[in-house]
């Protein structure tokens, strides 16, 4: 065998044997990780130091996976997408590595996928393919010799999204300061302004010098075939030779002065400054092989910062100079650092930031930690990793080949990193000795390796740079000569070419794919059981597999409350876990929350089916079975003890969900975008937005505004009001998750708590309305937008052959329109089986041509055209969503949720046969749906107030977002 054992060990951990490997010829390293989990998984890792801000190591990323040579067609990517049953397909860049992690289920496909996937990082098509880097990369744009010359480039238009956050920015300034002169002082992903400094020349030198097989790291994971994995990696891997000189990320640290950087970032031109700025304190800490360290910083930071509570937190809080405060210890690549962050403040505020925060800790050294704390954040990590073991919110495999890079990267043992046990276990035996302490005195108040950033916030920043970027590019080519400009020209409409020429059927036909015979229309059932407790009230009960955690939910019905007390009631689920109560002040709630469970919270949520919306005020928690007493204890203060008064501490609470808020906008703001969009035309939806979307933002900063005024105690009397609605016995239903054996124990324990809550009657049902259907632009300080168009279809029946299409449209229409043509990162379009349909865009540089965009689908299915292999292609990529492995407590709510959707499993058995029975001719019928659904949408734009603004005839409303 060409590739040598060097060392196994069992990881009783993360319940798998592992046996680490190594290619004979090239030295590359293969870890195998054997169990019985049929969710297999590979991933390949290449270590990729970035040598300055171009963003090479990202554009690679995207770029390998736009041909190859086994696989030539322009985007091999999207078409395994389209068409595999994998669980996870994706590719990500680092500080300091890049990484190609997939997972299947089904052993053919997971074979597919490693094929593609290999053949795509050492055989890729952009060494004779300068389009591929213009088109993923970036490249001037010049349609018409008359045009205004732009750059264009797909990274270039995410990475103006992405740095557009403060909190990225931070992140950025942080690492070039704190870590100067090496690899991590550069953003890996790209800065804008330096994308276009990346000549073709050195990214075919970068692949050359980084993909080659000594430089990589593989993982194996779950019950896979051995001989036939190996033998996919001995392909690629024999006659490849030594390579170059091995890559060494195990660097020495810079020494770093305790220094002050100021540097601005932009918010909304005449958006008001006060309060916008960010401060933060960083150090460096330890590197890669201080494992026991690294896990020990984390207990210590959860300790002093993990909620409004922990002391230094609570300290920074309680001066009242900053709207919210984050704090993290986090490994960047070999270094780790811990970051705390000031947010929404001034920057004057610097000197008060590091005094609290220097005060306090010392304070904390001198009277010792509260030992409850640290156990209750050890017990709180342990309880983390015994749930990942049972997850599949990501595939288990994709997150241990992650994780073991921790280490593994830097030549050192990938064991070490899935180890976990053992690291808590030497912890709980330190925490008497005044070893938190140490690392307190030796990390933050003795340690000089330390830098402070500021951000100021500085309107219309982004538009000033735009504007002179623009100008540039226009002072460029009026230097240019009429031949140089038509070669633009000439580049530009070769690439538009390139874009709009569909791949040959030779070529599609090279891609590996499933047969009709892998396909089933089988589904697993969710079974739920439903009883009475409480004399008549209702208990929900999934049966599942739990590995010995209980997942618990108390659900108060609360159909007659009106939508202006849905707002106030998502306040409340925000607050009630994190305020004092009868028995306990909130720090002791705090604490004993993680030192008996995996957590509580509480959230709103409505259900809707044909007879109407149920809508549920619910506190949530979860605990291992042995914690259940302890669990209900918890959740029965939070539901009738809680005491609304804190004002300081709700300010807090609101702060930090404005934060959140401003966060989601930054990185998802496509899809409040949609929610909003959505919300005029689906009374559900509505709802949604009361409860978590922008509605529920504006609701915030109103709430806010009165917290900081005289008006502070209507809020909390509004919160005592609606509280004291909801005890009550006759709202109370609950939805267990665990083993049919514990149920009835789980019942007598939950009657013994609730028997004697009040009685008292339920008002009318409320009816709901939509919001007003218009086209709404919210301006945000964005150089990219977020284009959303949403409506409902009346007396929908939802068949197999709509979600085929929807299928089709994502990774076909709105790929090649808004991705590959547009620049945008991305789009997407669901069709609910509710008739709720929408659009959305991700970091785009376009507004008017993404909705033209969007009117264009109709005649796109009209005209539609698919062969019997290219359907079958989109009937297996649907299956593949449809099929998509839960963990036990998602098997349990998907019951709850299809309970109260009125779905049953011959519905959804049903829908996988019509997936699987779907033609062309059905698809072709579909259009008139589209019709409908795009002659009179909702639209709703998050983006760049240039464009919102050179197009305001086109909107019914413009609001500033902050």
């Amino acid at each position: 065998m060409v590739f040598k054992l060097i060392e196994e060990q069992s990881l009783e951990d993360i319940q798998s044997y592992g046996k680490l490997y190594e290619h004979e010829e090239t030295g590359a390293q293969v870890l195998r990780l054997e169990n019985d989990d049929p969710n297999k998984a590979f991933m390949i890792a290449f270590k990729t130091p970035p040598y300055n801000d171009n963003g090479i190591a990202h554009i690679l990323e995207h770029s390998v996976l736009n041909g190859s040579k086994k696989y030539p067609s322009k985007e091999p990517f999207v078409e395994l997408i389209k068409g595999s049953l994998n669980t996870f397909v994706n590719a990500m860049t680092f500080p300091d590595k890049t990484i190609y992690p997939v997972a299947s289920t089904n052993q053919q496909d997971f074979e597919n996928l490693m094929s593609v996937y290999l053949d795509a990082v050492f055989q890729p098509k952009l060494y004779e393919d300068g389009q591929v880097l213009q088109q993923e990369g970036w490249h001037y744009h010049l349609e018409k010799p008359e045009d205004e010359l732009i750059y264009k480039g797909v990274v270039y238009n995410e990475m103006k999204g992405a740095l557009a956050s403060p909190e990225q920015q931070m992140f950025y300034e942080v690492m070039h300061y704190l870590y100067p002169d090496t690899l991590y002082s550069f953003e890996s992903g790209g800065v804008p302004q330096a994308i276009p400094s990346l000549t073709q020349e050195a990214f075919v030198d970068f692949h050359k010098r980084y993909y080659h097989p000594s430089q990589s790291l593989t993982v194996l994971y779950g019950d896979l075939d051995d001989a036939a994995a190996f033998e996919a990696l001995e392909e690629y891997f024999t006659g490849a030779g030594k390579g170059a000189e091995k890559v060494n990320l195990a660097i020495d640290v810079p020494y770093v002065e305790d220094h002050h950087v100021e540097r601005p970032y932009s918010i909304a031109e005449g958006d008001d400054a006060t309060n916008k700025d960010f401060l933060a304190l960083a150090w460096h800490t330890n590197v890669a092989d201080d494992i026991l360290e690294g896990f020990a910083l984390g207990v210590m930071i959860d300790v002093l910062f993990g909620n409004n509570q922990a002391p230094v937190k609570k300290a920074l809080l309680d001066a009242g100079f900053a709207g919210d405060i984050v704090a993290y210890h986090e490994p960047i690549g070999y270094f780790s650092m811990i970051n705390i962050i000031a947010k929404y403040t001034q920057t004057e505020h610097l000197d008060l930031f590091k005094k609290i925060v220097e005060d306090t800790l010392k304070q904390v050294v001198a009277e010792g930690i509260d030992q409850e704390l640290v156990m209750a954040s050890l017990n709180s990590f342990t309880f983390k990793q015994k749930e990942m073991v049972i997850s599949e919110s990501n595939p288990r495999g994709v997150l241990y080949a992650i994780t073991a890079l921790q280490t593994w990267l830097y030549d050192l043992n990938p064991f070490d990193s899935l180890a976990f046990t053992k690291y808590f276990d030497e912890l709980r035996t330190r925490f008497e000795s005044g070893y938190f302490e140490e690392l307190v005195t030796n990390y933050l108040l003795e340690n000089p390796h330390r830098v402070s950033i500021a951000l100021k916030a500085t309107p219309g920043l982004n538009d000033r740079l735009e504007a002179e970027q623009h100008a540039a590019l226009q002072d460029y080519k009026a230097s240019l000569s009429a031949e140089e400009v038509q070669s633009i020209v000439d580049a530009t409409q070769a690439l538009i070419q390139r874009q709009t020429t569909p791949d040959s059927q030779e070529d599609l036909a090279k891609i590996p794919m499933l047969t009709r015979e892998d396909l089933t229309a089988d589904v697993e059932e969710y079974p739920l059981n439903v009883s009475q407790f409480l004399d008549d009230q209702t208990f929900y009960h999934a049966p599942q597999f739990t590995a010995g955690i209980d997942y618990l939910e108390l659900l108060y019905r609360i159909d007659d409350f009106s939508s202006d007390e849905l707002k106030w009631l998502s306040l409340l689920a925000q607050v009630i876990n994190k305020l004092a109560t009868k028995h306990y002040t909130s720090k002791e709630l705090q604490t004993k929350i993680d030192l008996y469970t995996g957590g509580i919270g509480a959230a709103v949520q409505a259900f809707e089916k044909e007879e109407g919306i149920s809508i549920y005020f619910t506190i949530r928690g979860k605990a291992l079975e042995e914690m259940d007493e302890q669990l209900l204890d918890l959740m029965h203060e939070i539901a009738v003890n809680v005491q609304l008064d804190d004002v300081v501490e709700i300010t807090n609470i609101v702060q930090r969900a404005l934060s959140v808020f401003e966060q989601r906008m930054n990185y998802r703001a496509d899809l409040l975008a949609s929610q909003r969009a959505l919300s005029q035309v689906s009374v559900a939806s509505k709802l949604a937005e009361l409860f978590s979307g922008l509605d529920q933002y504006y609701f915030l900063k109103e709430v806010l505004k009165q917290l900081k005024s005289d008006h502070a105690a209507s809020v909390v009397e509004q919160l005592q009001a609606l509280y004291q609605r909801l005890i009550n016995k006759a709202r109370l239903n609950a939805f267990y998750i665990g083993s049919q054996e514990r149920k009835d124990k789980l019942v007598s324990m939950i009657e013994a708590r609730f028997a004697d809550l009040p009685v008292e009657a339920i008002g009318e049902k409320v009816v709901h309305q939509t919001g007003e259907k218009q086209k709404e632009a919210f301006i945000a300080a964005q150089d990219v937008n977020y284009v959303a168009t949403a409506n409902t279809v009346p007396s929908f029946d939802f068949k197999g052959a709509y979600q085929v299409m929807t299928k089709i449209l994502n990774f076909d229409y709105l790929w090649n329109n808004i991705r590959v043509q547009g620049g945008a990162y991305g789009a997407g379009h669901a069709l609910r089986r509710n008739g709720n349909v929408t659009f959305a865009s991700y970091r785009d540089p376009n507004l008017v041509n993404t909705l033209n965009v969007y009117q264009g689908i109709p005649q796109f299915i009209k005209n539609l055209e698919v062969n019997d292999e290219a359907l079958l292609k989109y009937i297996i990529g649907t299956i593949s969503d449809i099929n998509q492995p839960l963990s036990a407590a998602d098997k349990g709510h998907q019951a709850f949720v299809m309970h109260h959707v009125g779905l049953s499993t011959d519905n959804r058995r049903r829908f996988k046969e019509e997936v699987l029975e779907t033609t062309v001719e059905a698809l072709q019928q579909i259009a008139s749906i589209y019709e409908q659904v795009l002659e009179q949408p909702a639209i709703a734009v998050i983006g760049n107030k240039a464009q919102i603004e050179a197009v305001k005839e086109q909107f019914d409303v413009i609001r500033e977002l902050y």
